[in-house]
């Protein structure tokens, strides 16, 4: 089984979870397009590299503003024919300071909210039509976790979103063929978290290790691990398996 002739879009692609997916599904046979507002040449060279012909491109763009993504989707329609995996894995977590209730403003909270949530709708709106015509269709979406844990107010509420448009998918859209899906997660071991950790003076590799040892599986899931995961479902034929939402965070919910 593979993904060869699919085509995928990947958001929040040029971070640590992103470029993971981006080279599992690229692996599998899959054209991937890497949707980020950063530069994701680099990422897509070192894909391509590896390969007598191309499975990756850039989509650079903000997932905030509908008449990019719509821009996009013009793009991937001309040169690819459409997406028929779509992953919304692009998420900020909002303001550096005032984050928080009571602190954050309204504004900064509904401009958090378009990248991780709308955004995510923007792209599953111009996806679908495509997936309904060829009867075949993937949406994942790397949601929040069921606990906060000091998470910043608007990206919890935006990725929590996620669960409810991953079950309204399956209940209308199971039948044309498109299955949804959702990855709950919450501490995982990318490259930020390890710039976070040393930018508080604190040993990489302590920090690392004080995180793993709140999890009952003694270590937190991996960018690899979550694109194996993602992999999965999407080859999967199984309808039944529609509007599953998964929770990846250790045990940590079940410890509170």
């Amino acid at each position: 089984m593979d993904l060869q002739g699919r085509v995928s879009l990947v958001t929040g692609a040029a971070g640590g979870i992103g470029v993971k997916i981006c080279e599992k599904f690229a692996s599998l046979g899959s054209f991937v397009y890497l949707c980020d507002i950063k530069d994701t040449t680099e990422i897509v060279n070192s894909i391509n590299s590896k390969y007598q012909k191309p499975r990756a491109a850039t989509a650079k763009c903000d997932i905030s503003n509908k008449d990019d993504v719509k821009a996009m989707y013009r793009h991937i329609s001309e040169k690819s024919g459409g997406v028929d995996i779509l992953i919304n894995n692009a998420a900020v977590y909002g303001p550096k300071e005032k984050r928080h209730f009571p602190e954050i403003s309204v504004d900064d909270f509904i401009k958090t909210i378009q990248i991780d949530l709308s955004g995510a709708v923007y792209c599953t709106l111009l996806a679908i039509p495509h997936m309904r015509q060829k009867g075949w269709g993937r949406i994942i979406f790397s949601a929040a976790p069921m606990s906060s844990s000091g998470i910043p107010s608007p990206y919890l509420a935006g990725k929590a979103g996620f669960i409810g448009l991953t079950k309204y998918i399956s209940k209308n859209y199971t039948q044309d063929g498109i299955l949804s899906f959702a990855l709950a997660l919450r501490h995982v071991d990318t490259p930020l978290i390890r710039k976070v950790i040393a930018s508080r003076g604190h040993s990489v590799e302590d920090g690392i290790d004080t995180m793993n040892k709140k999890s009952l599986t003694g270590k937190m899931i991996s960018p690899e691990e979550i694109a194996e995961i993602y992999a999965h479902f999407s080859l999967t034929s199984l309808p039944d398996l529609s509007g599953t939402v998964v929770l990846a965070d250790g045990g940590i919910t079940y410890l509170r």
